[in-house]
């Protein structure tokens, strides 16, 4: 049987979350994601967005670290397979919008959501780590605001760390 690659994302040194990557409805963000974990670009970066009911996004709005500042074709627009998934709680997707995809900003849905069918490049699944993700959809959140774009999105009041991220092959 054909295993799938696993991201390892650790959470204030001791919480693991895992999903599994699908290079086979992805293969340009998977491998970017990968490339990035192997070269720990994700390691000790704070949760930057808590959307509590909608999504988990370790990075957001990056716009200084060009090691991360990576756009890339849409593959849901190139992919019929990945236009056809159906986002709910515990899909990893790429930030983006319909022109653009991050390379680098993955996310993971807290809980399904219509507006996201169709419209965002899905790179896999949460497949344990539950009990955190858990814990983190119920940490206190702040408003804040994305200087350049005047976005309104939200944050941990209290720092929440991505100290590693792994891939597990």
């Amino acid at each position: 049987m054909n295993q799938k690659p696993i991201i390892e994302i650790t959470v204030n040194e001791n919480a693991v979350i895992h999903f599994e990557l699908w290079p086979e409805i992805a293969p340009i963000a998977c491998a970017s994601v990968m490339r990035l974990a192997e070269k720990r670009i994700f390691d000790g970066r704070a949760i930057e967005r808590l959307e509590p009911g909608f999504v988990l996004q370790p990075l957001f709005f990056d716009g200084v670290d060009p090691q991360i500042d990576i756009m890339i074709k849409p593959e849901f627009k190139t992919n019929p397979e990945n236009a056809k998934i159906t986002f709910h709680r515990g899909i990893v997707a790429m930030a983006g919008d319909p022109e653009n995809s991050s390379g680098s900003q993955y996310y993971i849905t807290l809980a399904a959501s219509e507006r996201l069918n169709g419209n965002f490049t899905v790179i896999g699944k949460v497949i344990d780590g539950w009990d955190e993700i858990e814990r983190l959809e119920h940490v206190e959140v702040e408003e804040a605001i994305e200087p350049q774009s005047e976005f309104v999105y939200h944050r941990p009041v209290k720092t929440e760390m991505i100290t590693k991220v792994r891939l597990i092959k």
